[in-house]
């Protein structure tokens, strides 16, 4: 009877460390629970601009952190609106992952080994590249930065940022005197008042200083020099392995259908590919896409709704926009450009 009471109590403490072996595992690897239990995909941006993540005057959101966020809804749900963009600032964005606060984020964050050790954000691919830049109160006559050489530069605190402007300060002798801010908000508003004569800072969120500058500021320009050229990558949480191959192969997605000819205006032409990664990518052999748990024809929904990786870009920040963004790095590879994707096959 005690050998049985003992069996019993053992099989009992086996099958419990078992339940709480899996509950670990589900919780370790969340994958999609916790974007479908809320019906909506929650993408971080950096906060604080009005040029890849802003609400226009319906309060729709435009831009294109916005567009990869409708891009993962239109592959987990089938429409493009189940979204939520949530603002962070930089030493936040561990904490959000951590609480599920945010399912990826875009941007934010460099890819250091600090950032792998000390925070729950794993980058996953770049969705754009960008130049770290000087912004200025313009200097007439000025051909060079030597014009500037012993100006005050803000920049923003315990950021890579910093640690690129003082490499560039070392390297070309120019004696900069920096005005340290806990937060691109902060440095904005120093720059703005005219307490530095630079504000350094990646290029796509300076020009939306410069678009949208208040009245009477009228000196500020974007010099030509670059100081880096950085990749802005969507980070997923670490532990999260499932969703870091969804948001992967999405990604590579709409960057392959640039690269193979696929527009918002032709995706019927090729509903009779034969091709095999062609009809995985359209959702024709449907096998590989629902291995992923995600709607088959997902890209050609979002295809014809918002075009593919170069269409995007030229309506968010290129020609087809206000900011008027050269493509440069974010072109093709085969165009000089530094974006690529692989076959999905």
């Amino acid at each position: 009877m005690k050998l049985k009471l003992w069996l019993c109590c053992l099989f009992a403490a086996f099958a419990a460390q078992n339940a709480d072996a899996a509950q670990t595992r589900l919780t370790a690897n969340p994958g999609l629970q916790h974007i479908n239990t809320r019906g909506k995909v929650y993408c971080g941006t950096e906060a604080g601009n009005k040029i890849l993540a802003y609400q226009d005057e319906k309060g729709q959101w435009q831009g294109m952190d916005v567009e990869l966020c409708k891009m993962l809804s239109t592959a987990i749900f089938g429409r493009s609106d189940r979204i939520k963009m949530v603002p962070l600032a930089a030493n936040q964005i561990s904490n959000a992952f951590y609480t599920n606060k945010i399912d990826v984020m875009i941007g934010g964050l460099p890819f250091s080994a600090t950032t792998e050790i000390s925070t729950r954000a794993e980058p996953i691919d770049a969705w754009y590249y960008d130049r770290q830049v000087f912004l200025a109160h313009k200097i007439e006559g000025a051909t060079s930065m030597e014009a500037y050489k012993g100006k005050k530069v803000c920049v923003v605190n315990s950021n890579d940022d910093l640690a690129k402007l003082q490499v560039y300060n070392d390297k070309y002798q120019l004696d900069f005197t920096l005005l340290r801010f806990p937060n691109f908000r902060s440095a904005r508003e120093a720059f703005l008042l005219d307490r530095c004569q630079l504000l350094t800072g990646n290029s796509m969120i300076l020009r939306d200083v410069v678009v949208n500058s208040p009245a009477g500021v009228s000196d500020v320009v974007m010099l030509p020099e670059t100081i880096t050229v950085r990749p802005i990558y969507v980070f997923v949480d670490k532990d999260n392995t499932s969703l870091k191959s969804i948001v992967r192969w999405t990604m590579n997605a709409v960057k392959q259908a640039e690269e193979v000819g696929l527009t918002s205006k032709n995706v019927d032409i090729h509903l009779s590919a034969r091709d095999p990664s062609l009809r995985n990518l359209l959702g024709l052999d449907e096998q590989l896409w629902k291995k992923f748990k995600l709607t088959p024809t997902w890209l050609q929904t979002y295809l014809k709704e918002n075009g593919n990786y170069g269409e995007v870009f030229e309506k968010t920040l290129g020609e087809g926009s206000v900011f008027k963004i050269k493509r440069n790095e974010n072109n093709l590879l085969k165009n000089q450009g530094l974006m690529f994707s692989s076959p999905f096959i």
